[in-house]
């Protein structure tokens, strides 16, 4: 059986200057072993903290955002209330208007009718006048109540 058939490997003997050698490789490994481990804590709790801060200023931005969400629902009540007061108003206004440009154009017809009144000549045509002028005051009168 040969060596190289069966794979098998032939030990050597290890020289004292090399075997210090590697046990200063195997100290060294070790002692990066524990630096790298002291760096793992140390950014774990960092992470742990900055998760934290996180959570907390996610927590208030969700306050905030409820507290708006909330507001907006008063906006909505306050806007419908707004909105049936339009409506009364649109109804309530042009009925105002009709009134004032009644009473506009009673005031405009009794005064051309005092004018012409004073400048006709025949008496008869003056206490017609005089009549009408009477019942525009009355109309201005109801108008006004």
């Amino acid at each position: 059986m040969s060596a190289e058939g069966n794979k098998v490997h032939k030990l050597e003997t290890v020289k004292s200057g090399e075997s210090a050698e590697c046990e200063r490789q195997i100290a060294g490994e070790a002692a990066t072993n524990k630096d790298m481990s002291k760096v793992a804590i140390v950014v774990s709790l960092l992470v742990v903290v900055l998760l934290v801060i996180f959570f907390f200023g996610m927590n208030r931005n969700i306050a905030g955002l409820t507290e708006e969400v909330k507001s907006l629902g008063e906006m909505r009540n306050d806007i419908s209330t707004l909105d049936q007061r339009m409506v009364q108003m649109e109804e309530g206004v042009p009925v105002q208007m009709k009134k004032l440009l009644a009473h506009g154009m009673v005031n405009e017809m009794a005064m051309k009718a005092a004018y012409l009144g004073n400048t006709l000549e025949d008496q008869q045509l003056r206490d017609r006048m005089q009549e009408i002028l009477q019942s525009l005051k009355e109309v201005r009168g109801e108008l006004e109540k």
